[in-house]
Order: C-alpha cells, then structure tokens, then sequence
C-alpha cells in the first residue's frame, strides 16, 4: 500500500445522500475514495460525474521526475471551446450533427477525465515499481527484484 501525502481535508459525513464508509473516510483523497465518489454519481444516474483527479494526492514515494509527469496529466483538462478528443484518439472535433453538441462535450470531459486518471495511475505503478530508468530517486531496485544501493 502506497502513502499518500498527508494535509488537512475535510472529510464530510454525507456524500450525495449516502453515508461515507469509515475506510472511505480514512482514505479520502485516494484513488479508491474517488471511485467510490463516482459510483455514488453514477446511482443517481448522474452519467457525467465531477472530475475527481484533483481530490486524489500523489503518493509520498514518488520520484521527483514521476510526481512532475503526474502532475502534468492531473492537469491535462478538456478544452471546451475546441471540443477536442483525448490526444491520439480517432475521430474528428464536434463532427456529430443533430445531437446534442452539450451532451458530446460532456462525453468527451469524462474521456479526457477518465484518460488523465488512467495515466496518472499508471506513472504511480509504473514509479513505484522501482524498475523505472527514469526514476531519479537516490535508491534503485535493479532486474533481480534486490534493493541497490547508489
């Protein structure tokens, strides 16, 4: 289990109706705690729920260069005025015709939402492997799995 950098949050009792879990509670600003926020959107059948990437913390653990690479990506936003996809993506910006141009545009936050927060967790797996070339922290796990000192 990672640890997540420590501050001061309010954690409320209630979120959207629903009692908060006491593990929940306890680990608010994790990625469990955001997905357990998205599932109580989603059952009030609310299909474009908050970004919760800005609630999550970075594992203390993080590397200097990993914790950039993850903050970059928490902050990759949907451009609404553009309405481009998540870069890579196929298809072509607000092509749809006789939908609701809104409704795309909420689709495409929650792709670029959703994508972000892959990446995000990804970079932390990736970090916390301790096989990353790119890591600069001072102690590296080498291809044996065995802890190497600088």
């Amino acid at each position: 289990m990672t640890t997540i950098s420590r501050h001061s949050v309010e954690v409320p009792r209630q979120y959207l109706g629903v009692p908060v879990p006491d593990d929940i509670r306890h680990q608010w600003e994790s990625w469990d705690a955001a997905t357990w926020r998205r599932s109580r959107h989603m059952a009030i059948n609310n299909l474009f729920p908050p970004d919760q990437r800005y609630t999550v913390r970075p594992p203390a653990e993080l590397c200097p260069h990993h914790r950039d690479a993850w903050v970059g990506y928490r902050n990759m936003d949907f451009d609404p005025v553009s309405g481009n996809r998540w870069p890579g993506h196929p298809g072509s910006p607000f092509v749809p015709v006789g939908r609701d141009l809104a409704r795309v545009a909420e689709e495409r936050r929650c792709e670029w939402d959703e994508k972000a927060s892959e990446q995000m967790r990804l970079i932390e797996q990736i970090c916390l492997s301790g096989r990353s070339p790119q890591c600069d922290r001072a102690e590296q796990v080498d291809c044996d799995g065995g802890s190497a000192v600088e």
